[in-house]
């Protein structure tokens, strides 16, 4: 597992950092080509490049169904290889934000109690196959428009962070480990290395921390029309089925707060457990109880996934079955 976690840091290392000359080139190729060029002719196969923008979600431990009030922008570049009117393959490289809080859900006591939430960048390489439904021809003369579906495989990064809110009444140095914890306020915390469920602690060995690079399985359904002889518009909606549970952070139980892992094991235990931050007279003795320990804190029998609502915007730069056209 360690080997194949490094493998895929390598893979998505090198291809990050040749995420501004792929962004670059596509864009050179959609916009800068001559204002005043002869009539040209497509020959072969139909190559577009692009750009979408939409907006990221999540469904997780902390949003079971989507929030849209925690929906966070999403773009990227993407290209089409138009195999045939019915089959299209398609890389992507994008960006987004995804994030959850139990507060949406306070209405829920065991929701409300938790307290907890975060916010991750994610960055996804992807290949898909698009099937037109109608059949697609990138011109505007017989099948300009269909609907499609789509599937393929993703490798993508997320890093979980949260705010910390110091509270001197109840991040108190007897508390937690004789830690300050005033030198946090305000400060956002990457969630990973906190081992906020006890991974890798001598109790909790089997418990490993996960990766923060994963494999993703994008799936979903969208529309694209041919408005001009070499640009195209679409809509889509895709889900990504991740084999994580901790795009939030949150999978496992609650662990001792004596021994939660971590960089800081104060600041880990105050990350792991959030109740006392309510200051709910109701809820004073859940904190560290023995009843507490063990109890669940997420669901690991299920997986995360995130999402995208997207509008793309294509042009051809080669290829096709149109006879000419002018810049």
């Amino acid at each position: 597992m360690k080997i194949a976690s490094n493998t895929l840091n390598l893979l998505f290392t090198m291809i990050s950092k040749h995420l501004r000359v792929l962004a670059l080139g596509a864009t050179l190729l959609v916009v800068a080509l001559p204002a005043n060029a002869q009539m040209k002719r497509f020959r072969g196969k139909p190559i577009e490049v692009g750009m979408t923008l939409g907006g990221a979600n999540y469904m997780g431990e902390l949003t079971p169904l989507v929030a849209w009030n925690e929906t966070k922008p999403m773009g990227g570049i993407i290209c089409r290889f138009n195999y045939d009117d019915f089959i299209t393959l398609r890389g992507n490289a994008v960006f987004g934000q995804i994030s959850g809080d139990d507060k949406n859900y306070s209405d829920i006591a065991e929701r409300y109690k938790r307290n907890l939430n975060f916010t991750s960048n994610i960055l996804e390489f992807s290949g898909t196959v698009e099937w037109n439904l109608l059949g697609f021809e990138e011109t505007q003369r017989s099948n300009p428009g269909t609907p499609f579906l789509f599937a393929g495989i993703g490798v993508f990064k997320f890093n979980p962070k949260t705010q910390f809110e110091y509270l001197p009444d109840v991040h108190t140095p007897a508390n937690y480990n004789g830690a300050d914890l005033s030198v946090y306020d305000g400060k956002w915390i990457e969630l990973q290395p906190m081992a906020t469920e006890g991974q890798e602690t001598t109790k909790y060995n089997e418990r490993r921390r996960y990766s923060l690079t994963q494999v993703s399985i994008p799936v979903g359904v969208g529309y694209k029309k041919q408005f001009s002889e070499v640009w195209a518009w679409g809509l889509e909606l895709g889900v990504r089925k991740t084999f994580t549970d901790y795009l939030d952070d949150v999978s496992m139980t609650y662990v001792d707060p004596q021994i939660t892992g971590g960089s800081n094991t104060g600041l880990s235990a105050a990350l792991a457990d959030r109740t006392p931050e309510l200051r709910d007279p109701s809820l004073v003795n859940d904190y560290g109880n023995e009843e507490r320990l063990g109890a669940a804190r997420g669901n690991e029998a299920t997986k995360d996934w995130y999402l995208f609502l997207n509008f793309t915007l294509t042009r051809k730069i080669t290829g096709g079955k149109t006879t000419c056209f002018q810049f």
